[in-house]
């Protein structure tokens, strides 16, 4: 008897991509990638997590991953991994607005800790994922799909790929490509009177609980906490932010110590004299910048992150971005791997990230340090229920849509 034969589908080719950046947004893209068997190459020009600082004190702030962020980290079964390595973040405590509770899972720590705790879950998937720390990249072709980079060994090379993911940060070598080489592609951007100054809080002891953020006042805008110290969970570390409208500088410590007395005093109940010592010598960081693309893809390249879109901080920094990098893994899971697939899945992401991530930008612009109109206005909103900043940390929540109940209560939130 003769056995029919019926013609199979055709294998379709699985398209190449590259991820430039081993932050938040690139780990968290590339571990859900190789979940759904998508292989990728990492490119990141610092050396890996596990042996880089956890923290930095010049520039180090506590990081409280909440709604976008958890949406994101379930995304790709990191819960656990997050919950052994991090303090579980439990809400905010504000001067004058009481404590604002979060009851779902939620995470405070450095960006060291977020990196390893995402390496971590990485490592289930080596085989999947290519990655090259300690390696520069000098240039981009996005329409070709090139790139060339400098190896650890001092080698230059030059490689393509069906998609190169730009989320290699504020300063986007991705992003100054598309720029330069992709007509129609736009980068306006802001400044804002928004910096920042950390100083470490050595004498909390139990006087604050390590699961909240503490805010320490209001004008400075100063929010302190914990991350995990070197000896385990009972070692914690305290950082705070001092932001402010203006840039700060001082000639000595009791300078620096004036400053804190008349403005909050309540950083110098937690912070010993050689904490204020190393605060008097601090780098003052201008953190007011944002950038608003026309669009975050173009050719074979496409921005997640902060390359996409950085904006003062309100708290969503990571959320944010690792949110961005799970949008663009289900872009690419509903339009398809191949290397035709790719570019209309890169397509699809501005589409639907770019209303989410203006948002977060419009946001951002309307909670600027230490702007009186800012601050009354967010405790007014807060009192009728209406707080945008408690509701963009919701993962139920878009950012988009936080903005559109805000403008409705225009001209409140016009400017």
């Amino acid at each position: 008897m003769e056995t029919s034969t019926f013609p199979s589908e055709p294998v379709k080719p699985i398209g190449t991509i590259a991820i430039l950046g081993a932050g938040p947004a690139g780990l968290l893209l590339a571990i859900a990638l190789a979940r759904r068997g998508l292989s990728a190459t990492v490119i990141e020009r610092d050396v890996p997590p596990d042996i880089a600082p956890r923290f930095n004190p010049d520039r180090s702030y506590t990081i409280d991953i909440s709604g976008h962020g958890l949406k994101a980290l379930r995304h790709i079964d990191a819960v656990a991994e997050f919950d052994r390595r991090m303090y579980r973040f439990k809400g905010l405590k504000i001067p004058g607005r009481g404590t604002e509770e979060w009851t779902l899972p939620g995470w405070t720590g450095s960006r060291g800790d977020i990196l390893r705790a995402l390496m971590s879950v990485l490592g289930r998937y080596k085989d999947m994922v290519a990655m090259e720390f300690e390696t520069n990249v000098e240039g981009v072709n996005p329409v070709a799909g090139s790139l060339t980079s400098r190896q650890r060994s001092g080698e230059s090379i030059v490689r393509s790929f069906d998609l190169i993911v730009g989320a290699d940060g504020a300063g986007s070598t991705v992003r100054s490509a598309l720029q330069s080489q992709v007509p129609g592609f736009t980068v306006t951007s802001k400044s804002f009177p928004n910096y920042c100054t950390m100083i470490e809080l050595d004498n909390v002891g139990e006087r604050l609980d390590k699961h909240y953020l503490h805010g320490l006042s209001t004008r400075p805008f100063c929010v302190a906490g914990a991350i995990r110290g070197d000896d385990g969970p009972d070692s914690a570390r305290w950082f705070c932010a001092i932001g402010t409208k203006d840039r700060i500088g001082f000639a000595g410590t009791n300078e620096a110590r004036k400053f804190l007395q008349d403005r909050c005093p309540r950083v110098l109940e937690f912070a010993g004299d050689e904490q204020v010592q190393g605060f008097a010598g601090r780098t003052c960081y201008h953190i007011g910048r944002s950038l608003n693309c026309s669009q975050f893809h173009a050719e074979k390249a496409v921005l997640i992150g902060d390359a996409a879109a950085p904006y003062p901080p309100i708290g969503q920094g990571v959320n944010g971005a690792m949110e961005s990098a799970m949008v663009l893994d289900e872009c690419i899971q509903d339009a398809g791997s191949s290397p035709g697939s790719l570019p209309r899945a890169a397509a699809q992401f501005t589409e639907r990230w770019k209303p989410e991530a203006d948002a977060v930008s419009w946001i951002s612009e309307r909670s600027l340090f230490e702007n009186r109109f800012h601050t009354v206005r967010a405790l007014a909103t807060s009192m009728l229920g209406l707080s945008i900043f408690e509701q963009a940390k919701s993962a139920e929540v878009p950012y988009s849509q936080v903005r559109r109940q805000a403008e409705r209560l225009w001209p409140l939130w016009a400017r």
